[in-house]
This record gives structure tokens, C-alpha cells and sequence, in this order.
């Protein structure tokens, strides 16, 4: 496995597909989030055996460099507008051996600005040292990098990471969408979260939403920025119009596709 991946990084390949990301109140899209797919015949396919080999094997930080290159290329190579979410490991930030200014360099030679780059940290992996990691992120802060914390509610230490790390976005976990007009709950946390985020200036972005019923109950609650299969799939070449579908109110169009 390890030459496998090892062959992937040195071949830089791997792929970048965008899945837009919409501001539901402005009717507009505020960017897109780059995903990172492995190479079709391989069983690194998958980004999550793909990225998990990579820390496994010690190569993580290879790896994420070579994807951040192909996605940030690949968004100016299409012409892409609003800000581009740029998914890193916190392992990698407080990886003494990361080089230092790779992510400035790239987005500098690509001809984009800082300010359109959000540093997207998933909840999923673990943060060994919070204080580190808030220094890191501060230095991202400097050069005018906006930070996110992915997947809020999926550990233990969503709430303290937040407190700390004080992110100027935070999205919303699958597990608090998934049925939320359903369960009583699952309505209370969301609401919750955007009130503190309103107390915290932070914006809220609400991912994994898959059908009608999902969205319409969280627009309902306040929900501007919106992500998920039902409003738009993950594509290689991702549309950078606002849903003509969801402007005309007809909220079952998108589900008989």
C-alpha cells in the first residue's frame, strides 16, 4: 500500500470535484468546498481510505499538499467565484515538518487572494494540542485566511473547539440534519447553534441536507448558508448559477431527478 500511495503523490494523481455552496437568503453561492477523489481504479479511491492510508503510512502531509494544488488550480482553471473551502487536517498543522507558506505560495501563484480561501478543520480527527493549534491557525489568520471547523457535533469537543479556535465559520454535522423536521431534538441543537453563532459572530453552514423536507425546516429555523446532495452533488465541473429550480420555489424539482 505504501508504494501505491506514494505513487499517487509522486504522479500527483488524485482529482478535485467542488459541491457548490448557497447562500439560500441572497439567493446566491457564497464558494465551493474541494473533495478530493483518488484515482478511479485504485482502491484508494475513496477519500477516507485514501487520506487514512496516507496518515497511516506517515504521507498526510504529501498528500494534502498535492490536493491542495489540484483544487486550487483547478478553481481558477473554471473560472469558479466566491471562496474556495480548502479541507486540512489539524494534524498536519502541527506537523513540525509541514512546510511552512505552502498554501500562500499556491493561492499567490494561481492569482487568487487569501481572502477568498477558507482553511476547513474536520471535527472527525483528533486535536492533540488545541493551543498549537489555535497559534497555527492565527498565522493562517494573518495573511487573511478565514477558518471553519467542520462537522460541529461529531466528537466530544465541538463546543470547546469553537470557544477556542473562535472560527469565523462552523458547519453543521450530517447526524443534526438527517430528519431534523422529525425529531424535536435535533430542532432545539440547530436552533441553539444559530443563536451562539449569532453571539460568537460566527456564520453557519448547514451540510449533508438530502431532501425537501430538511431544507425547508431549516430555512424555516434561519438557515442561510446551505449545503447537500438535495440542493446541488459534488462535480467536476459544478454549476455556478443559484438552482433556477429553488428560485421559483418548486422545492420537488430537484427530487424527481
Amino acid at each position: 500500500m505504501y508504494r501505491e500511495i506514494e505513487k499517487i503523490i509522486n504522479n500527483k494523481a488524485v482529482s478535485t470535484v467542488f459541491q457548490p455552496i448557497f447562500d439560500v437568503q441572497n439567493k446566491s453561492i457564497l464558494g465551493y468546498e474541494a473533495l478530493t477523489r483518488g484515482p478511479k481504479d485504485s482502491a484508494l479511491h475513496s477519500p477516507d481510505r485514501l487520506f487514512q492510508c496516507a496518515t497511516d503510512l506517515g504521507l498526510l502531509s504529501e498528500l494534502e499538499i498535492i490536493c491542495r494544488d489540484i483544487a486550487i488550480k483547478k478553481f481558477v482553471q473554471l473560472g469558479l467565484k466566491g471562496k474556495l473551502f480548502l479541507n486540512i487536517s489539524p494534524l498536519v498543522l502541527l506537523d513540525k515538518a509541514h512546510p511552512q507558506g505552502e498554501t500562500i505560495k499556491l493561492v499567490e501563484l494561481a492569482g487568487l487572494n487569501c481572502h477568498q480561501i477558507v482553511i476547513e478543520l474536520s471535527e472527525k480527527y483528533p486535536y492533540p494540542n488545541a493551543t498549537m493549534l489555535k497559534q497555527a491557525l492565527e498565522k493562517y489568520r494573518q495573511f487573511g485566511f478565514d477558518v471553519a471547523i467542520d462537522d460541529l457535533g461529531a466528537g466530544y469537543s465541538g463546543l470547546k473547539m469553537w470557544s477556542l479556535l473562535r472560527p469565523n465559520i462552523v458547519k453543521v454535522d450530517r447526524y443534526f440534519v438527517e430528519n431534523c423536521h422529525q425529531d424535536s431534538f435535533k430542532r432545539k441543537f440547530l436552533t441553539a447553534i444559530f443563536e451562539l453563532a449569532k453571539s460568537a459572530n460566527a456564520e453557519v453552514i448547514v451540510e449533508g441536507i438530502e431532501n425537501h423536507q430538511e431544507f425547508t425546516l431549516l430555512r424555516s429555523l434561519g438557515m442561510r448558508f446551505a449545503q447537500g446532495y438535495y440542493l446541488a452533488m459534488p462535480a467536476s465541473e459544478p454549476s455556478q448559477v443559484y438552482p433556477p429550480w429553488l428560485l421559483s420555489g418548486n422545492l420537488y424539482q430537484l427530487s424527481a431527478l
